[in-house]
């Protein structure tokens, strides 16, 4: 892997202050923390953090404002909706720069994500207004009416990683269908989705108090908005082991919770796939931002037949890749978010070592273009035991894991070797075998012969420990909403 060139491309940066006066719907009155670039240390942003007295205020203004006009006006939410997604595509390129020095990520990655974050805002703009319930005879002048209504308020809670389009993702169908909600941001990305907020609170038809956003870490104000009693629902996406805490909290209240977790997809490859696009798709799954997506294609299971030249193949194009500056348009793999993240993939790596082959990538990265940035090198291991803590855990970074199958029923079986229910790819040219396997692999979804394609339209979302209900389309819509029948009795006498 050849090193980066110099930071030459990069421009100044002058760190901001938030929240800034143009900012109100950012309740903060804490002390302030950095958030800085991982490609470089430099700092980012001076972020006030937000109390538990902020937190409370967010959710008593939530409230007030869930009495107005905007539970019932499916087009005022959808005409703001849409200004939003203009907004944000607008801004588009702002935002992606804002992202990748805050994040990392390559700079067209990050323009990927802004673009699809106004995707999700436009599509439930036309959502909010097509949210129907029905009605039935029930008996002799006897009518039933089952209507969908907004839960509350909403609190939103968001990832590092995709720190946009997961926001939207929840953001825009929690509002599409009359709530009002509290973002609160990872503390590692509170500049970008604060920006990205703004455009939105500064609708002229936004009530005040439908949408805030409180700072901070998870252990303060992630737990006082989780245990509020005026929050009804909680939509939280990340780390699975937290998402089991903030259920626990949840139900100290009977709070709704819509969970998307962690992952470890599989993603198989049979002798009768279309071979170059499985290469495309394989290293794409397993290395697209810096494997920092919890759908990422970590576990490579291949048929036998096919193994060692797969293999072969795909270990010279991760062997070719750069890893540098995701400000450098060259760059193929970005710096990961934080030295902690750095040191923990790391320690995966030099387990693979121990326990199985390192064939492609996990070599040192030497030089000053690496110094003060969290680099990982992209790294495939096989030989691994199905138990080993590479092939079983987590690593939310570029380390994949091959395994190698001989039937049908073996690479089922591989598949569903671990904790987790995401999402899984399957590559193979063979209809029936695709039915019967995309029946059998327990996720929530799976790839034919593509890997990480995502739609407003269609629902996503975890089987197992990768979570609890579904995100996008209709069903993504319906997981912000409360039914409630209205009987009817025209009958002149109650007997």
């Amino acid at each position: 892997m050849s090193a980066p060139s110099a930071t030459t491309h990069r421009a100044a940066w002058t760190p901001v202050d938030l929240p800034s006066g143009d900012q109100p719907f950012v309740r903060a009155r804490g002390a302030t923390f950095e958030s800085t670039d991982p490609a470089t240390g430099e700092v980012v942003a001076r972020v006030r953090a937000s109390e538990p007295a902020d937190v409370d205020d967010a959710v008593t203004a939530a409230r007030a404002a869930m009495r107005g006009r905007w539970r019932d006006d499916g087009a005022l939410r959808g005409r703001v909706l849409y200004r939003y997604a203009q907004a944000l595509r607008e801004n588009a390129d702002r935002l992606a720069e804002l992202l990748t020095r805050e994040q990392g990520k390559k700079l067209a990655e990050a323009r990927i994500e802004v673009l699809g974050a106004a995707n999700h805002a436009e599509y439930y703009a036309g959502q909010a207004r097509a949210i129907h319930g029905r009605a039935m005879a029930l008996g002799p002048n006897v009518h039933g009416v089952t209507l969908r209504e907004p839960v509350g308020v909403v609190a939103v809670i968001t990832p590092w990683n995709w720190p946009l389009t997961l926001l939207t993702r929840s953001l825009a169908p929690a509002l599409a269908a009359g709530n009002a909600v509290v973002v609160k941001p990872a503390s590692l990305t509170p500049a970008i989705t604060i920006a990205a907020l703004e455009p939105l609170a500064a609708d002229p038809e936004l009530p005040e108090g439908v949408l805030a956003c409180v700072v901070g870490s998870g252990g303060v104000v992630g737990d006082a908005l989780v245990r509020h009693p005026g929050v009804d629902m909680i939509a939280f996406t990340g780390e699975s082991s937290t998402g089991v805490d903030v259920m626990k909290h949840a139900a100290e209240g009977l709070k709704k919770v819509s969970l998307e977790l962690g992952g470890k997809s599989p993603n198989i490859v049979f002798a009768d796939a279309p071979m170059d696009k499985a290469l495309d798709g394989a290293a794409a799954a397993a290395f697209s931002s810096t494997g920092q997506i919890c759908t990422a294609g970590s576990r490579l299971i291949l048929e036998r037949e096919i193994a060692d030249e797969f293999l072969t193949r795909l270990a010279e194009r991760v062997e070719a890749l750069r890893v540098g500056d995701g400000l450098d348009p060259s760059t193929d793999i970005a710096p990961v978010v934080s030295r902690g993240q750095q040191r923990a993939i790391l320690d995966y790596i030099e387990l693979g070592r121990r326990e199985g082959e390192v064939v492609a990538g996990g070599g040192e990265l030497a030089g000053e273009a690496y110094e003060s940035g969290c680099f990982v090198p992209p790294t495939v291991v096989s030989g691994l035991a199905p138990d080993s803590r590479i092939v079983q855990e987590e690593i939310f970074g570029p380390v994949l894991a091959v395994q190698v199958f001989d039937d049908d029923d073996e690479a089922i079986e591989l598949a569903n070797c671990t904790r987790f229910g995401l999402a899984a790819g399957l590559w193979t040219s063979s209809l029936q075998r695709a039915w019967r396997l995309g029946r059998e692999i327990e996720a929530g979804t799976v790839w034919i012969n593509t890997y990480n394609r995502f739609y407003s339209e269609l629902e996503v979302g975890g089987f197992k420990e990768s979570g609890l209900g579904r995100q996008q389309g209709v069903v993504g819509l319906e997981e912000f909403t409360d039914v409630k029948s209205l009987n009817f009795d025209g009958n002149p006498t109650l007997w």
